[in-house]
């Protein structure tokens, strides 16, 4: 587990609430775009909140104009590699294809690298952390997931988040899965009316110095 506080040279944190004050939660999203991420884009604009989304890079070039609207609401765009393997499986030189590739597919849409990978499965390990730095990656892990991939039930995937969310969570969801975007609405409102302010990732590790490339996180400050 990364410290929550990062050395010199982090990447600059993005400016936003104190989350060494307020009750943040970040809210992330794997796997797309999808046809659902407009629909879900939809929800946040409505609802005033930025999320982050680890996108795979052959699905953003596809789906090129949701990128392009979620970075321009002030969403983050991380890098979910291009073939979403298990990259403690592969060799280097693949590690390296893959987080490489998808960052200048992302890069290609939004003129901005990604800083942060969301490893495939949460499978990662020292080696994946090392390759991941001297890209300029940090690695985002979770420590709350409804298992959406697995459950598509919307009244289960909301409930599944709101029983484990804790100050500092990062909440792992799939904006690839109708039931997900249904569970979206009831989550925001249920949090903001429980006192939670929702962040970027970025904006989670802002008053901590950042997120530092090479390091993995599991939970912001709580």
């Amino acid at each position: 587990m990364g410290s929550l506080v990062a050395p010199a040279h982090a990447a600059v944190p993005e400016r936003g609430p104190d989350c060494l004050v307020s009750r943040c939660v970040a809210l992330t999203f794997d796997d797309g775009p999808s046809p659902y991420t407009a629909t879900l884009l939809t929800t946040l604009e409505r609802q005033h909140v930025k999320v982050t989304f680890y996108v795979i890079g052959p699905h953003a070039l596809a789906r090129a104009q949701d990128v392009k609207r979620a970075f321009r609401d002030g969403d983050t765009i991380g890098d979910h590699t291009v073939h979403h393997p298990k990259l403690t499986k592969i060799s280097s030189a693949h590690v390296r294809y893959e987080l490489d590739t998808a960052a200048r597919q992302i890069a290609s849409i939004t003129r901005q690298r990604p800083t942060e990978l969301r490893p495939p499965f949460g499978a990662e390990n020292a080696r994946v952390r090392a390759l991941a730095g001297r890209l300029g990656l940090s690695v985002v892990m979770w420590n709350v997931t409804p298992r959406d991939w697995k459950h598509h039930n919307a009244a289960l995937v909301e409930k599944r988040v709101l029983d484990k969310v804790r100050p500092g969570a990062i909440v792992d969801m799939h904006d690839t899965y109708r039931s997900t975007i249904a569970a979206v609405p009831d989550i925001v409102a249920t949090l903001k009316k429980r006192g939670y302010t929702l962040v970027t990732v970025p904006q989670l590790f802002a008053q901590t110095g950042g997120l530092k490339a090479g390091e993995a996180y599991f939970h912001g400050p709580s």
